[in-house]
């Protein structure tokens, strides 16, 4: 399922890289290599957070015992791409755009895996839609996987929404994280597998309050960026904000 998600996401984004007038081809490139890199990241932040004590050679590239985390992936693939797209001088931020758009329906697919293999499931949950997996046995848990994709496609169509009114070239990657991050934060109170690591909070959430801070700060930097302007200071998001 996360293959079928990012194949998925591989195609929305050199779609909307081809609409924007955007080298395709090159935006093709560099996802292929950013899969092996978001993998690689993805598996060491999982290490850190579980398992530090394999951290090592052999016990890295043991994926068949599982073992990934999202932020992980999302973190070293924006530094890869921003490399990446740097040394073939394409535009950024047009780049990460596309990328924001495409990116919660990765998630999707990749929870939907995580619904179907029984893995980061929730709390117990007395609710009508409590699930019970065959691993765990009684009683039933809160189906957070389900949770995270619901809120995946939430914010691809908010992102998909948002593309239409935004003013500057980045903010639709912004939206898209900021929206992630926020869902995450909350989905992680039931989550049962993730420990806690400081003043009550998992590392996802303290990773998600981390993003959520730099994107705003992000923001304001790409705002004073006239070079990065798509609509004119009397556009919609201007009234928004006032």
């Amino acid at each position: 399922m996360t293959a079928i998600g990012y194949s998925l996401g591989t195609f929305i984004t050199v779609r909307e890289a081809r609409r924007r007038g955007l080298p395709a081809e090159a935006i093709f490139d560099m996802l292929l290599i950013q899969l092996f890199v978001g993998i690689s990241g993805s598996r060491l932040l999982f290490l850190l957070e579980y398992a530090p004590d394999k951290l090592n050679f052999r016990d890295f590239f043991a994926f068949e015992q599982g073992g990934l985390t999202f932020y992980g992936s999302l973190i070293s693939s924006f530094i890869f791409d921003l490399l990446y797209l740097k040394f073939r001088r394409i535009p950024f931020w047009q780049v990460m755009d596309c990328i924001g758009l495409a990116m919660p329906v990765g998630i999707a697919f990749g929870r939907l895996g995580c619904f179907l293999n029984g893995c980061c499931y929730g709390t117990a949950c007395s609710l009508p839609w409590g699930v019970v997996f065959p691993a765990l046995g009684q009683p039933p848990v809160h189906p957070t996987q389900l949770y995270e994709l619901f809120t995946a496609l939430l914010v691809f169509f908010a992102v998909k929404w948002f593309m239409k009114i935004q003013k500057n070239h980045g903010e639709a990657f912004l939206v898209s994280t900021v929206l992630y991050s926020l869902f995450r934060f909350f989905i992680e109170f039931y989550r049962a597998e993730n420990p806690v690591v400081f003043a009550g909070l998992r590392l996802s959430q303290l990773i998600a309050i981390g993003l959520i801070a730099l994107c705003a700060m992000v923001r304001r930097q790409i705002d004073r960026s006239k070079q990065l302007r798509i609509m004119p200071e009397t556009g919609v998001i201007d009234h928004l904000t006032r």
